[in-house]
């Protein structure tokens, strides 16, 4: 397999996506260092997946992410892949929404790629390889009304990325995004934990575009994320890939570009 005895680091293990894209790593033959910010999570990660190393974590901390770093380059000398799964979303309209609820949003979604770029850095421009891979959101284009901290982090993680990409490239290191169509429910939930607010009915998300299948798009942005980190991704740099197109333009412009359900 192509990515047999490939080092990933992910973090993240909240929600379908990410438990997808750590499963199709883990079929590949990877060596998986995972981590989360909820410890059952990371128990899950230890019973689910093959070669792993799970921790807790939590990604606006850049000693707990240097630490899952440093504990793949310890066991395994070399990261090849990294990918941030980490995101939290709440429901507010900009005049109801503190100044710590922005806060802690940008910092769990958009400063934890800075974070996690700048601790794999060093190892893959030693090595002159590496991947790196940040799961957005279409709402960084889609912009959704309610969710403005959350299309405004998406935008900047997106823009870290391409600028990264720049940067990177002649150290042979490639750097992508990836944008699922929806949010998930785990991350309406955890983004109202760490902001103290109500959590959305069981099994609520929140679609883009009705066209889309949120019963397959976790496979289908796992399948985005393993060509990104293979060899057939050498050639990609500094792009943004979702499973669908600007057809969520029109719907944005009738007004009706997020759907709950």
């Amino acid at each position: 397999m192509a990515l047999s005895g490939k080092t990933a680091v992910i973090f993240g293990y909240n929600g379908e996506i990410a438990k997808s894209i750590c499963k199709r790593f883990s079929e590949e033959g990877c060596n998986i260092v995972v981590s989360d910010l909820k410890k059952e999570n990371v128990d899950l990660a230890s019973s689910d997946l093959r070669n792993v190393t799970a921790l807790v974590a939590d990604v606006r901390s850049h000693r707990d992410v240097q630490r899952v770093v440093e504990t793949a380059i310890e066991k395994y000398k070399k990261i090849d892949i990294v990918v941030n799964c980490s995101r939290i979303a709440i429901l507010k309209e900009v005049v109801d929404l503190s100044e710590d609820e922005w806060d802690t949003i940008i910092n769990f979604n958009a400063k934890s790629m800075y974070y996690i770029a700048k601790a794999v850095l060093k190892n893959m421009m030693e090595n002159n390889s590496g991947k790196i891979i940040g799961v957005a959101s279409k709402a960084a284009n889609s912009g959704p009304p309610n969710l403005s901290a959350y299309a405004a982090s998406m935008n900047a993680m997106i823009g870290f990325l391409r600028s990264l990409s720049c940067e990177v490239r002649d150290n042979n290191i490639r750097v992508n995004a990836v944008c699922p169509g929806y949010v998930e429910h785990e991350e309406l939930v955890l983004g109202a934990e760490l902001t103290n607010n109500q959590p959305p009915e069981e099994n609520v998300y929140i679609q883009f575009t009705p066209f889309l299948d949120a019963t397959k798009e976790p496979k289908a942005i796992a399948n985005l994320v393993a060509f990104l980190a293979k060899e057939d991704g050498d050639l990609i740099n500094g792009q943004v890939y979702s499973s669908w197109d600007d057809e969520i333009t029109y719907w944005r412009n009738l007004g009706v570009e997020a759907e709950f359900f």
